[in-house]
């Protein structure tokens, strides 16, 4: 007859993950791996519950008919292990139940949790090999999701440019075009407010590259885009036209009265001096508006040929005033 010790070492080297059991639910024997989970334990139910809370000692008496058992660490209880048994012959053994237990789909999580390598498992078991292709398939998902969020930062980027004036950092032509496409889609709705569209033409700004050259009129347009920033909200649209040309569009301001007051107070601010190097530049503004309430039908281009108008009236009163298009609005004179 092989010695119990001798049976043991024997399973332990074959399989690390075993349980060898007597009839009472002592634990004759456990595999090297499977203490390094359930510790100093010496009985079968103080070591593990059955899935659903069922005595663990319960489960493997029914191993003659169903022989799968999933079980439950009390010392971790978030770890379930599953496996075979089988109940054993009084002869030579004095009987209980062999039963060998695996991670399944909980390898992962089970050998970063109790800190197993390779030598845990027995050299035929694919554990290490399946933990691997889990681990490569995790940096790869990993690294390909990282590649698509620098994709779509790229093109998230890329759009941003493609909108945006480079010296100012507002909207260029293309941007101002798409917010005002944004603004017709509701135009002419019960519930659509409307808008309004600035355009706004610096007044001196030529003396001020004369004077100070090209470096300083750049910085003087990228003064003025940041005053047009502030003084207007986060809904609003500020676009660089060209040039020392810029366009407000205004969502929900259709008030003539409301909007000519702005048009005052961006001349003022506009109007304050630049210190650029060792000189105080200044310029001035003459403005030209029109509001979408004002046309039966709302034509965008129309809308802005009539503000591209009122802007020359403006300059035409003597620079540094505002005029809203249309008969009998009111005006901001210089």
């Amino acid at each position: 007859m092989i010695p119990v010790a001798d049976i043991a070492a024997m399973l332990g080297r074959l399989m690390p993950m075993h349980l060898w059991l007597d009839c009472g639910g002592a634990i004759r024997s456990a595999g090297p791996t499977l203490r390094k989970l359930i510790g100093k334990a010496a009985q079968f139910d103080d070591a593990f519950e059955a899935i659903g809370g069922t005595s663990a000692s319960r489960s493997v008496a029914r191993l003659g008919s169903a022989d799968r058992l999933f079980l439950r660490l009390r010392s971790a209880p978030q770890t379930v292990l599953r496996g075979r048994g089988a109940m054993l012959s009084a002869d030579g053994t004095g009987g209980g139940a062999l039963i060998n237990l695996g991670f399944g789909i909980g390898l992962s999580d089970g050998v970063h949790r109790f800190g197993l390598t390779d030598q845990d498992f027995a050299p035929a078991d694919l554990a290490m090999e399946l933990l691997f292709l889990s681990q490569a398939n995790a940096a790869m998902m990993g690294e390909l999701s990282r590649f698509n969020l620098r994709l779509e930062e790229a093109r998230v980027a890329a759009e941003a440019q493609a909108l945006t004036d480079p010296l100012t950092g507002v909207f260029n032509r293309r941007g101002l075009t798409m917010a005002i496409e944004a603004a017709l889609l509701g135009a002419g709705a019960p519930a659509d407010p409307g808008f309004a569209l600035l355009h706004i033409d610096l007044d001196l700004f030529k003396a001020v590259n004369d004077c100070h050259g090209h470096a300083a009129g750049d910085t003087m347009l990228k003064a003025v885009a940041s005053k047009l920033s502030a003084e207007t909200r986060l809904c609003d649209s500020v676009a660089r036209m060209g040039g020392d040309e810029f366009v407000l569009l205004l969502p929900g301001l259709t008030d003539p009265v409301g909007l000519m007051r702005l048009a005052r107070r961006i001349i003022e601010r506009i109007e304050e001096p630049v210190r650029i190097g060792d000189a105080d530049c200044r310029v001035s503004a003459s403005v030209g508006a029109a509001i979408s309430t004002g046309y039966d039908t709302i034509d965008a281009q129309r809308m802005q040929r009539d503000a591209d108008a009122a802007l020359y009236a403006a300059k035409a009163n003597g620079r540094g005033g505002a005029v809203l298009a249309g008969p009998g609005r009111p005006q901001v004179p210089a």
